[in-house]
């Protein structure tokens, strides 16, 4: 039997194989950002470790704001105490007057030097309280580069301080470095953080940063109090770290770190706390600079995703149907290459941050990302927007 070879066949052909070859490769995970090792460990913890003990190096404050978590609090505190930074640092914990747990945590470490602690008053309204904590624990930081991050994050290393510090340089005004979850997390959970991590700090790197989905984030004091702190944004009950990196982040005056000292590891999140992160997040990116520009990239991406695996589909079943059986061979090896190079990038990329998700679930994990955060958007829209305020019209 002959197989005939016509121009159908040849357009389709070519345009099923163009498309998957290229379709991989727009992909966050093949423009990774890279992140920093040596090959040899101690000569990397040696280089990080003189650092420590670098006088150029400033003295930092690290602001914790914890709420009604003391368990938090009594694990990651020892930790923050506990690092290695010549150069001196101080740790303001802000918490709400008359929280005894938390009030008990702090009097156990009350006779450490590097501790000090306030409180938000108990009248404040019409302005979150977060933002408060944070904005009081900013002012009363006693110097210019200050660390704000959470109590339910923990330092991986004992030079995380040093690590983030050596960014400091004359020209920078704020570091962003990696946060994972803990490995109780659900794989899905560590997949989409990496995913949206991915994105915002190629974008910090190549130009000017949009946000931040960790809690792992260095800035100047200075540049805080000279631009109000959250002024503008303050009735929005979320959004900490977003509004600070979006309001303040310029071209070139941020800096991303990715060296493995710097990262923190957060607690494995509540269903609450998961979803509301997301539906937060999408009541306040209308409010926020550069917001189409940053999802530009990312429907791009999810384009061609799609776009391929349908051309793929429809090609195998029209050549089915018509019995024009190079069409279905091509779209088939298409199809395995696809199947294959996609999850193969992903797990490269995500290994450099030590995380183990196995391929066929990225694969998977892959497709369902867009539908994932279409439904957070679906349940966005069916909540009350005044739950997102800090005062209801």
């Amino acid at each position: 039997m002959m197989i005939e070879i016509d121009e159908i066949t040849i357009v389709v052909g070519v345009a099923v194989l163009v498309v998957a070859a290229v379709a991989p490769f727009v992909n966050i995970f093949f423009r990774r950002p890279v992140v920093e090792r040596t090959t040899d460990d101690n000569e990397d913890s040696g280089c990080v470790a003189d650092a420590v003990e670098n006088d150029t190096l400033p003295p930092v404050s690290i602001v914790l704001t914890p709420y009604e978590n003391s368990e938090a609090l009594e694990k990651s505190l020892p930790l923050f105490l506990g690092q290695k930074y010549s150069p001196g640092f101080q740790i303001v914990v802000v918490t709400s007057k008359g929280d005894s747990e938390i009030e008990d945590v702090i009097k156990r470490y009350s006779d450490n030097p590097n501790l000090y602690s306030t409180y938000i008053p108990n009248s404040s309204r019409y302005v979150s309280r977060k933002k408060l904590a944070v904005t009081l624990g900013v002012k009363a930081a006693k110097n210019e580069w200050v660390v704000l991050t959470d109590a339910e994050c923990c330092p991986n290393s004992e030079l995380w301080l040093a690590t983030m510090a050596a960014n400091c340089t004359e020209h920078i005004d704020m570091v962003i470095g990696h946060t994972s979850y803990e490995e109780s997390t659900p794989a899905y959970r560590c997949f989409e953080r990496m995913f949206d991590e991915m994105y915002l700090f190629r974008e910090g790197l190549l130009g000017t940063a949009y946000r931040t989905n960790g809690n792992n984030l260095m800035f100047r004091k200075s540049m805080f109090v000279a631009g109000d702190g959250y002024r503008g944004n303050l009735k929005f009950t979320r959004g900490e770290y977003d509004f600070l990196v979006n309001k303040y982040s310029k071209a070139g005056n941020v800096a991303i770190e990715t060296h493995p000292h710097s990262w923190m590891t957060e607690l494995k999140p509540t269903d609450k706390s998961w979803l509301d992160k997301h539906l937060h997040y999408m009541a306040n990116r209308k409010h926020m600079l550069r917001s189409l520009s940053h999802r530009l990239p990312y429907n791009i991406d999810q384009c061609l995703l799609h776009g391929n695996l349908l051309l793929i589909m429809a090609a195998i079943i029209y050549g089915a149907i018509t019995q024009k059986w190079i069409i279905v061979a091509v779209a088939s090896v298409a199809l395995l290459f696809t199947i294959s190079i996609r999850p193969w990038l992903s797990a490269r990329a995500l290994k450099e941050f030590e995380v183990e998700i196995g391929k066929v679930k990225l694969l998977f994990f892959e497709y369902i990302v867009m539908w994932k955060k279409l439904a957070c958007l679906v349940k966005y829209h069916k909540t009350d927007k005044n739950e997102f305020m800090t005062h209801k019209v």
